[in-house]
């Protein structure tokens, strides 16, 4: 009853039987064994938070708060965010100083549990990735309850312009600069794509940083620096790398890549790139030879362990995927592809369940131009999926309001949109405060062609006679190893969909902004706005589903278990049967499959 009536606003403590500990890291990338250049030389550290099982008897005589420190900057930068003028920025940061005292769902700082020696291999990992708005503590609902079951959460901080704001601390521990919000309208033009394409450069670059990172720490090979500790605490609790050695499951196909919108499009893009970093068109000979705009979003090296790491086997969590970032011109090539699970060796009556799974909310599927280009993305041959899937929503009785391009997911969706349509519906993912004259050139874009890229506000393979060089349609020749999933799997194919294949699931009731830590953060105000009910039961519903993906791929993960009492876990009842969320036999009514096509 007083929780409820306090003013602060707090999050739910994870449902798992372990308890859970986080410490931020930041590094400098100095210490990064990498040959990959940085994409931004403003980027000198790679920032993230981990979650992770700790001791049952861990204590913790400090809490760690879940808005970042400088906490008044970050008012500030999520005021901005949503639109507000500096002026407004600096009041908005007094009324919420509430903030200040919520603290992330985990015990700051205390150590790692041990793997047990009888285990034969150690934690499994998922790396999640924020999307517009969001950062490395926005998400500490679902990161936490997947560390209470027994699995190393790892959350980075991208500095592609997608926070709010990212500060950069040098070796003293001092702030030494900052990297602000980065505000681009959400129609696809190329320009807009090739603005995202930048941006996800750096969050490709970073995810590579931090595996390898992730495989320095599990080897204990190598010490690392932690700029986000005082320099005399660097060698003691979670910061000592040693703490680290041999207590991950970094084996090929083991790591799961998770993410939210711009986070869930970043691993697709992260994964495919990966996977098929042999069958990249080559550039010679083009008029884009020497534009880097059109060079891969990111190539591994040779001698990468990430090639060993992306396998058809690797567990894939999409919340919320945001796909129009996947259909820029200069990575035509890879949207073309499907996932990597397409290749899984599978035998006849094979049981083997999906490793790849998609979450939508009520928010997203209601808008066809959202729903249809993630359907696709998960498909065995996304471009004609797409195309087939745009032709039946043309037949709408609505073909306006479907085919509107709305703005799309921030962890903030709570803002009207102020564009010249007056036909948007919802905001997904907040893009507040985008200048009246972009919006007015990314509008446009007409109707019948807003769900591809424009080929008019700049010049690209796509205006001439020639085919683009990024299209799988040119004579560039494949290295890949095995046959493209996409002609194992033809497009008449696709509703007899193997049950291994990627699935999708609706959460009726529920908001885009439900699978972040906002929805909890702020239950009215998102129930207001967007009708959401129930967050706590929506990010448990997400956090089960993730559950069941790594468990079905044979990682070692506590089961959730259902009770007869308790909708979320039996912790304090008699656990019954395993969790069967994603199964034909789920009962649960807040958890229905969404065909990937009609």
């Amino acid at each position: 009853m007083i929780s409820s009536l306090s003013p602060i606003p707090s999050l739910p403590e994870p449902f798992g039987p372990h308890k859970v500990g986080t410490a931020e890291w930041e590094i400098p990338i100095s210490e990064i064994p990498s040959p990959s250049p940085v994409p931004d030389p403003q980027i000198s550290t790679i920032k993230f938070r981990v979650f992770y099982p700790t001791l049952p008897t861990a204590t913790s005589k400090i809490s760690a708060p879940w808005l970042p420190q400088p906490q008044r900057a970050w008012s500030e930068a999520y005021a901005s965010f949503l639109g507000a003028s500096p002026r407004l920025s600096s009041i908005f940061a007094r009324f919420t100083f509430f903030l200040n005292y919520t603290s992330l769902p985990a015990i700051a700082d205390v150590p790692l549990q041990p793997r047990d020696r009888d285990q034969s291999s150690g934690y499994p990992v998922v790396i999640f990735s924020h999307g517009l708005g969001g950062n490395f503590n926005a998400y500490s609902a679902v990161c936490a309850s997947l560390a209470s079951f027994g699995i190393v959460c790892v959350a980075p901080e991208h500095r592609d312009g997608s926070a709010p704001v990212s500060f950069i601390r040098s070796a003293d521990g001092n702030i030494a600069s900052s990297i602000d919000y980065r505000r681009y309208p959400h129609t696809p033009t190329q320009e807009v794509l090739t603005s995202r394409n930048a941006q996800l450069r750096i969050r490709l670059w970073e995810l590579e940083q931090l595996f390898t990172v992730l495989s320095s720490l599990d080897s204990g090979e190598r010490r690392f620096s932690n700029y986000a500790t005082a320099p005399g605490d660097r060698s003691s609790g979670p910061s000592d790398s040693q703490s680290w050695k041999d207590q991950l499951d970094l084996r090929p196909g083991r790591i799961t890549w998770a993410g939210h919108s711009f986070g869930a499009c970043t691993m697709v893009q992260f994964v495919k790139s990966v996977y098929y970093h042999q069958s990249a068109p080559s550039l010679a000979g083009t008029p884009y030879e020497n534009d880097f705009d059109w060079r891969p979003l990111y190539k591994p090296a040779a001698n990468s362990d990430l090639l060993h790491q992306i396998t058809p086997e690797s567990p894939i969590a999409l919340l919320d995927l945001w796909a129009m970032p996947l259909r820029a011109e200069q990575t035509s090539w890879l949207w073309e592809k499907p996932l990597p699970c397409y290749d899984r060796d599978l035998k006849d009556n094979d049981k083997t369940t999906p490793n790849v799974v998609a979450i939508v909310t009520a928010e997203f599927h209601k808008h066809p131009e959202l729903l249809n280009r993630m359907r696709a993305a998960l498909s065995p041959n996304p471009a004609e999926a797409l195309s087939m899937l745009e032709n039946q929503s043309s037949t709408s009785p609505d073909p306006r309001q479907e085919r509107e391009e709305l703005t799309e997911t921030t962890a903030f969706s709570t803002a009207s949109y102020t564009g010249p349509s007056e036909n948007n519906a919802a905001v997904v993912e907040v893009q507040p405060g985008v200048n009246s004259n972009a919006n007015s050139k990314s509008n446009s874009v007409s109707p019948d062609t807003s769900s591809v890229p424009s080929r008019i506000s700049s010049p690209n393979p796509g205006t001439s006679d020639n085919p683009s060089p990024a299209s799988s349609t040119t004579s560039v020749s494949s290295t890949s190893s095995s046959p493209s999933a996409s002609d194992q799997n033809p497009i008449s194919n696709q509703n007899s969909a193997h049950p291994s294949h990627p699935k999708l699931f609706l959460i009726p009731s529920s908001a885009h902004l439900s699978q972040s830590d906002f929805g909890l953060l702020f239950p009215r105000l998102v129930r207001y706005v967007t009708k959401a009910e129930d967050p706590e039961e929506i990010i448990a519903l997400n956090v089960r589903a993730v559950l069941s993906v790594m468990r079905g791929v044979g990682l070692d993960v506590e089961p959730f278990k259902r009770s007869r009492d308790s909708k979320i876990a039996g912790k304090e009842n008699t656990p019954v049967d395993e969790d069967d969320i994603l199964t034909e036999r789920c009962q649960e009514k807040r958890v229905i499959p969404v065909p990937l096509l009609d």
